[in-house]
């Protein structure tokens, strides 16, 4: 039996541990991938070097990623020639009038096409797809590693073919494509920004963007989470600036109505965190949370200031406002409702209720209400039962 446990123990150790993983590698997921969109949008071609030679280490990841492209059918047609010697650099930046940087470059790496790995047929010429992708790669990591680099073509061109042929003494088998210009870049060198939608099209030659289906929104979109982690609650700004939306009844029938005041955090146990709101009895939604054990509060959009402006304008004993605002209602698994197009839904569970004891005003409130025609406001304390996202 106590192996068992101790079996028992150590899976669920395991699994926690897994979990924890999986988090963290979702996140350096995220992280790679910004990282490969920087380096794809920061790449630049560079003519110019210090006078610093490329270490062994990071000319073998050049060429990894080079083979690391995709290739007809694998057949990986190529071959690449490292060039570090300063004669065979300089012989090859005369061999071809668009490398002359090469007189003060440390590195260079002709990318060839191997005959013999081709495809046979008219499929032959997917050599020069197959190796433009590795240099595609190879001009990415250079950027990832710090380096500079730059493409210079060689194929179809026939009299650089044969010089770039002769200097590397290439059997008849290789092809060179291109050669890589490779160094430190002396100088900062800014990206161009090629993005052009003109040479974009749309399903057929000259078609237009599509509009984006708009996928209705569900309750499934929502996610529970931990709101005691939550950087953007503030108890001292939730309730400023637009408001939030307070919500309270069943399927039948239940009213919302915009909120200005509140407060969030805890009272009586430690181990629960509170949301504590103020509704004066003219209210509609008053008869609501009187009757009704839980509520919502709703945060929204910035882009949804209509749905709080409206709400705290309108009454909804004068019709739908949920209706008239396009809003689509939900409830939680205690009958609270809410709405699915809010971004954040609180749930409450009723602590506490009752009217403020207007013996203890001191001249804030006492000032405050003395025109105030909706009455003095009762407080509903809620512990909060759940918190989800969309």
């Amino acid at each position: 039996m106590k192996s068992v446990k101790t079996l028992c123990m150590s899976i669920v150790i395991c699994l926690s541990a897994l979990t924890v993983s999986l988090s963290a590698d979702a996140q350096k997921s995220d992280s790679y991938k910004n990282a490969a969109l920087e380096n794809i949008a920061t790449r630049t071609s560079v003519r110019s070097y210090l006078h610093k030679p490329v270490e062994a280490a990071q000319i073998e990841q050049l060429l990894r990623a080079g083979m690391a492209a995709p290739t007809a059918v694998n057949r990986q047609p190529w071959h690449f020639v490292v060039v570090t010697d300063r004669v065979q650099l300089a012989a090859l930046a005369k061999a071809n009038p668009h490398a002359g940087m090469l007189m003060k470059a440390p590195l260079a790496i002709v990318v060839c096409g191997d005959m013999k790995k081709a495809l046979d047929g008219e499929a032959r010429e997917f050599w020069v797809q197959d190796c433009s992708a590795a240099t595609e790669n190879i001009l990415l990591a250079a950027n990832a590693l710090g380096l500079g680099a730059v493409w210079t073509g060689t194929y179809p061109d026939r009299k650089r073919c044969d010089a770039v042929t002769a200097v590397l003494n290439l059997p008849d088998h290789l092809i060179p494509l291109n050669t890589i210009v490779i160094g430190y870049p002396d100088k900062e060198n800014t990206p161009k920004d090629k993005w052009k939608p003109e040479n974009i099209s749309y399903n057929t030659y000259g078609g237009k963007q599509p509009e984006p289906e708009v996928r209705p929104i569900q309750e499934t979109d929502f996610v529970e989470f931990d709101y005691t982690q939550s950087p953007n609650l503030n108890p001292f700004t939730w309730f400023k600036g637009s408001g939030l939306l307070l919500a309270s009844g069943d399927v039948r029938r239940h009213n919302a109505m915009t909120i200005g005041w509140g407060a969030m955090g805890n009272i009586w146990k430690h181990d629960i965190g509170t949301i504590t709101v103020y509704v004066a009895p003219a209210r509609y939604t008053y008869e609501f949370m009187e009757r009704y054990q839980y509520f919502t509060v709703m945060v929204f959009d910035e882009d949804r200031k209509d749905v709080l402006e409206y709400m705290g304008t309108h009454s909804g004993r004068d019709g739908d406002k949920a209706a008239a605002l396009g809003l689509h209602v939900a409830y939680t698994e205690h009958g609270a409702p809410y709405y699915l197009e809010a971004r954040e839904v609180y749930e409450c569970e009723i602590m506490y209720r009752g009217p403020f004891d207007q013996r203890g005003f001191e001249e804030i409130p006492r000032k405050r209400y003395e025109n105030f025609p909706a009455g003095v406001h009762h407080e509903y304390i809620g512990k909060i039962v759940s918190a989800r996202r969309r």
